[in-house]
């Protein structure tokens, strides 16, 4: 028994027993099953993925936003110098020059592009929020001007719409160069780049307008034959600014049966931009209003630098209406002087008989405009009058030369027109036989002598009309360069480009079939009150 009890104490160790064999099973499948059912922190993965989708998301966000500020950064940049440009182009032949320099750029002459590389030198730089080294600053590329646009937005601008010639340019093309932005997302890692380049372009354009202005142009006076029509614009703007050149006396000859081209001292009428003729005013029912708008100081109508439309009307009836500004009532316009106010000073060399009835006044002497013993008007210049063999002077010249020489006798119109008075004895300063002085000027200085006598009983103020307002001997007009326009200058042309709005002062009236005289007192100006300057983004 002992040694079968040894025996089997050698052979038999410690044994587990078949239930805790099941209840260390069970515990493992608890843990399991507890491990597989707890959902604390399950969230974790989903958040580590999407966290990574929702920063690049944002960094994308990120770069959208600053590449969208930079880009109206930059538009804004462009817009602003083309409109700075624009605001220049008003056709005189220094518009590119100070186009450019509005800018901050300088081009070479005779060019439509200015270039930084060869045609240009940045002179004004702005700096960037977002871009990034020396590219963060705004700075012109490329400007170009142009004479057209395209008929829609979205055509191109072709090489045919770009002009050198600054009396042709209406519009300007700034181009910005392109800058550089630096990602925030590393967009190479995808395949991409990590540098954006934004660019910019705007388009802007000139006109100008003019509010309650006569609806008449007038051929440039100063034009010759030959010349270009840049030429011609320049010989305009170069008498505006000439004193010699105001003096030169102009005679306006009517074109409503002409025959053949207009030339300088023609004039017209016009179509207005907006507004219309006063047809329904007190005045002539002929001439569908055009007597009535050339009678008014401010008429109704407006007309655009970039194109103004003709059309034909009646002499007589704008004959009559100018001349309701010298106190001469006729044809339709005795019952409307209430209307039609008279200048303040409106000496022409008239007589009455018997000193009775001024509203019947005739100029004085069968060679009026020049002067007799009885009464003078402002003389011609000495290149429009005719001397006879017996010295007798006539103006039969003057109907072959459009534009006197600025010569003329002051000192003999002074002794007549002012023969008796205060001022009799006080010319002003330049009133010679060769008077270095404007007849504007005189008209001016003679308001200080108003009551004085010619020996025919003339004074300058009016006395059909008493009622005078100064100034209303000025006539605005449109100037076009009619031997050189690019739209040919007929009495129904459309579109016909200005070279500029002048001020004519009326020196006689329209009267004995002869034409009315003025001198040239220069373009308007941008602070004048009829004039509106119009400047726009086109693109």
């Amino acid at each position: 028994m002992t040694i079968v009890a040894l025996c089997g104490g050698l052979h038999a160790g410690p044994r587990i027993s078949a239930t805790a064999a099941n209840t260390v099973a069970a515990k493992i499948a608890q843990s399991i099953k507890a491990f597989w059912d707890d959902t604390d922190g399950v969230i974790l993965p989903y958040v580590t993925l999407m966290l990574v989708v929702i920063v690049g998301v944002s960094v994308l966000a990120l770069d959208g936003s600053r590449y969208m500020s930079l880009q109206t950064q930059l538009q804004n940049g462009a817009d602003a110098l083309a409109l700075a440009g624009a605001a220049e182009l008003d056709r005189t032949p220094t518009a590119i020059e100070r186009a450019t320099k509005a800018i901050g750029f300088r081009c070479e002459a005779d060019s439509p592009t200015c270039d930084p590389i060869e045609g240009g030198h940045r002179l004004i730089t702005n700096s960037s929020l977002f871009g990034s080294g020396s590219d963060r600053n705004v700075r012109v590329a490329r400007i170009n001007f142009l004479r057209s646009l395209p008929p829609r937005d979205s055509d191109p601008i072709l090489p045919g719409h770009r002009t050198s010639d600054p009396t042709q340019a209406a519009f300007v093309e700034v181009t910005a160069e392109p800058i550089a932005l630096r990602t925030i997302l590393p967009a190479s890692f995808f395949g991409g780049s990590n540098v954006l380049t934004v660019g910019a372009q705007a388009v802007a354009g000139f006109d100008q307008v003019v509010c309650d202005f006569t609806p008449i142009f007038i051929c440039n006076p100063f034009e010759t034959g030959g010349m270009t029509y840049g030429e011609a614009t320049e010989a305009l703007v170069s008498a505006s600014n000439n004193r010699t050149a105001q003096r030169k006396l102009i005679r306006l000859t009517a074109t409503q049966e002409k025959i053949g081209a207009f030339g300088r001292g023609d004039f017209g009428y016009l179509t207005p931009t907006t507004g219309s003729l006063p047809a329904h005013a007190c005045g002539p029912i002929t001439g569908a209003g055009i007597g009535q708008a050339l009678a008014a100081s401010r008429p109704p109508t407006c007309l655009r630098l970039s194109g103004v439309d003709l059309q034909p009307a009646n002499d007589q009836a704008a004959m009559d209406g100018l001349n309701t500004r010298f106190d001469i009532y006729a044809n339709g316009f005795e019952s409307c002087k209430a209307n039609y106010v008279a200048d303040a000073n409106v000496r022409k060399g008239y007589t009455t008989l018997g000193n009775v009835n001024w509203c019947n006044a005739k100029p004085s002497g069968g060679n009026w405009p020049i002067a007799d013993s009885h009464a003078a008007a402002f003389p011609l210049d000495q290149n429009m009058i005719l001397a006879s063999e017996d010295g007798e002077q006539t103006h039969v010249v003057a109907k072959i030369v459009a534009i006197g020489n600025g010569i003329w006798d002051c000192a003999g119109y002074w002794s007549v027109a002012h023969s008796a008075g205060p001022g009799s004895d006080f010319p002003p300063p330049g009133c010679t036989s060769t008077a270095t002085i404007s007849r504007y000027s005189v008209y001016q200085y003679e308001m200080n002598y108003i009551s004085d006598r010619s020996p025919g009983a003339e004074i300058g103020a009016p006395q059909c009309n008493p009622l005078g307002i100064k100034n209303r001997r000025i006539l605005n007009a449109a100037i076009i360069n009619c031997s050189s326009s690019p739209v040919a200058v007929t009495r129904y042309a459309r579109d016909v480009p200005v070279a500029g709005f002048g001020k004519f002062f009326l020196t006689v009236p329209a009267a004995a079939g002869a034409s009315p005289y003025a001198e040239f007192l220069g373009l308007i100006k941008p602070t004048d009150s009829v004039n509106h300057d119009m400047v726009q983004l086109y693109r």
